[in-house]
């Protein structure tokens, strides 16, 4: 492609999208998945069939902690497994599913953050000394706990939170890549989020202005 082809197709790119700002808002309604979201392309909230009414302070949490919900989609009237929804956008703002649950996404960007309270399993040694004959010598045990993740939102991918998927993410921009795995382990976990941030600076999310 020449420079002036990479010129007029950037040009054109600007011209139809919009560059995201923490001033952007997400188009309110239901994400069938993340190419929806990429497009930005909810299915508006009125679309879900319900005796209450849509505007209702409480309407997407109740619809939301059902299993299933009815929707037309394109005209056309779908059931739809809570499962399956990618997310939703509520007064602007982005919701993720993740284990059954949906959690504000506080950091979009190529690279996005969120925080999620997730089930985890921990087994826990008993003390022969101390304890009955006819016990086990260990225990399971289950707790809740806050997570970090991380979202690439080129194709809309989940990550745990850690230094090996923060280096593979920013990877593509080769000069902070290099700074980032020159850091020792302890700085690179203080200075994670600014290398995230500094990577979506240099790679910055667009919508279409549709």
């Amino acid at each position: 492609m020449s420079f002036f082809q990479y010129s007029h197709a950037y040009s054109r790119i600007l011209s139809d999208s919009i560059k995201y700002s923490i001033d952007f808002k997400f188009n309110d309604g239901v994400f069938l998945n993340f190419k929806q979201v990429r497009a930005n392309q909810a299915i508006p909230f009125k679309n879900i069939i319900s005796k209450e009414n849509y505007l209702s302070d409480t309407f997407v949490s109740d619809v939301l902690s059902k299993k299933k919900l009815f929707i037309f989609v394109n005209g056309e009237k779908k059931e739809i497994l809570i499962s399956d929804i990618w997310g939703y956008a509520k007064n602007g703002v982005l919701y993720v599913q993740y284990s059954k649950s949906f959690y504000r996404i506080p950091s979009v960007g190529s690279i996005s953050f969120f925080v999620a309270n997730v089930e985890v399993k921990y087994q826990s040694q008993v003390d022969p000394w101390n304890s009955n004959y006819y016990n086990t010598m260990s225990q399971d045990y289950t707790t809740k706990e806050l997570r970090k993740f991380l979202i690439d939102f080129k194709d809309g991918t989940l990550y745990d939170y850690s230094m090996q998927n923060i280096s593979k993410l920013i990877s593509e921009n080769t000069s902070l890549f290099k700074e980032f795995t020159a850091l020792k382990k302890r700085k690179q976990k203080q200075m994670a989020f600014i290398f995230i941030r500094r990577f979506n600076e240099s790679r910055p999310l667009f919508f279409p202005t549709y």
